[in-house]
């Protein structure tokens, strides 16, 4: 079990692209081994240099998770939260999440559009796992955007596999939904912006934001050590797909994680 929940945490790295990933991904209480469990590592990544770019860029974060039998955890994946179920096949709770800033340096294209800055996001997750091959996960996430007040939501799922004892194979599925505030932060154009970038005026209204799909392939070099590789691509929809500078609306991340449990 510890190796199956290992393998979903490490394929939500493509979602999370330096930021928290839209779900929670949590080892039930009594398949963790001790009171308290920790994992660290690294994850290199090749991105888009922001959502929508046809450019890319290499990226390198560290990894860490920490989850206690009593419900609360933190990590990279997951955020910073607590599970107030005991029932192992669902999971729900509070968390404090992150969404990466998007600075105006990182690309000639973003020029005149200024910055949207890192944002902490409280929210609440509701997980169900029936056992532990497969999920269907959800969340809701307040905070984001220029003014903070942007609300993201997101349903999916994953689906896992064994190959043999010491590889698997994962896939995962989400859609994700924003409000007016979150997509004019992420993807519209005011007039201001319109005037120092050259961008056409923009005022996308709430909807469907993106169709996630990711696969990854999990390798326990030991009981300790695991490797991970994997691929996700988005397509992105509505209004956010029609922003005068998203010039890729299937943007691609390819990654790979070395993590040590311990």
């Amino acid at each position: 079990m510890k190796k199956i929940i290992c393998t979903a945490m490490l394929a939500a790295i493509g979602t999370a692209q330096a930021q928290t990933s839209e779900f929670a991904q949590l080892t039930p209480a009594q398949f963790l081994a001790k009171d308290v469990n920790f994992s660290l590592g690294a994850a290199a990544l090749y991105l888009p240099t922001y959502t929508g770019s046809d450019e890319h860029r290499w990226a390198a974060y560290p990894m860490f998770d920490a989850q206690w039998k009593n419900g609360a955890f933190f990590s990279v994946i997951s955020g910073l939260g607590y599970n107030f179920s005991k029932d192992p096949g669902i999971q729900y709770g509070l968390r404090m999440t992150a969404e990466s800033a998007r600075d105006e340096s990182r690309s000639g294209k973003l020029r005149g559009l200024g910055d949207v800055d890192t944002a902490f996001e409280p929210g609440v997750f509701f997980n169900y796992v029936p056992n532990p091959n497969y999920a269907l996960q959800s969340s809701i996430r307040y905070g984001s955007g220029l003014d903070h007040n942007g609300v993201q939501v997101s349903v999916g799922g994953r689906a896992s596999t064994s190959l043999d004892v010491r590889n698997r194979l994962s896939a995962s599925l989400s859609v994700n939904w924003a409000n007016t505030n979150y997509l004019q932060s992420y993807y519209g154009v005011n007039a201001t912006q319109s005037a120092a970038s050259g961008y056409a005026q923009f005022a996308p209204s709430s909807g469907l934001t993106d169709l996630h799909v990711g696969a990854t392939w999990n390798w326990n070099i030991d009981t300790k050590w695991s490797l991970s590789t994997g691929a996700s691509v988005r397509h992105l929809l509505g209004d956010a797909s029609k922003s005068p500078f998203v010039f890729q609306r299937n943007p691609v991340t390819v990654f790979s994680a070395a993590t040590y449990s311990f």
